[in-house]
């Protein structure tokens, strides 16, 4: 096989490969980057000190948005910062606080500095 065969298998291999990954990270991001549509808000669950919130987000899904997951997005009122802390499918039917820094979401409890993906079960 010629050298110039060898180098173009090589680099095609390569770009495949990198593909490949582009595609995995396009279709599963992370739980941080998952963006929300205001516009689907679920329901807001205020904490029992009144300076938080956690408000769930209807979201259309991470593949192809054809599956249904719900994000919810903690919000310090103190600070004005906001993350999501759990993904949850196929719905929320319970949320509520236990304390100031625990929520149980379907009968899961989530400290609320730390997240809960369904996709690491």
């Amino acid at each position: 096989m010629s050298k110039l065969i060898k180098i173009s298998l090589l680099v095609f291999a390569v770009i495949i490969l990198l593909g490949i990954l582009f595609l995995y990270q396009a279709l599963n991001p992370t739980l941080s980057s998952i963006q929300v549509n205001e516009n689907n808000e679920e329901g807001i669950y205020i904490s029992p000190d009144g300076e938080k919130s956690i408000t769930v987000y209807f979201n259309g899904g991470l593949i192809f948005h054809n599956d249904v997951t719900y994000v919810g997005v903690l919000e310090d009122f103190n600070s004005g910062l906001k993350k999501n802390i759990f993904l949850m499918m196929p719905n929320v039917k319970e949320v509520r606080w236990i304390n100031y820094g625990t929520i149980v979401v379907n009968g899961i409890e989530i400290d609320i500095d730390d997240t809960y993906d369904f996709r690491n079960e």
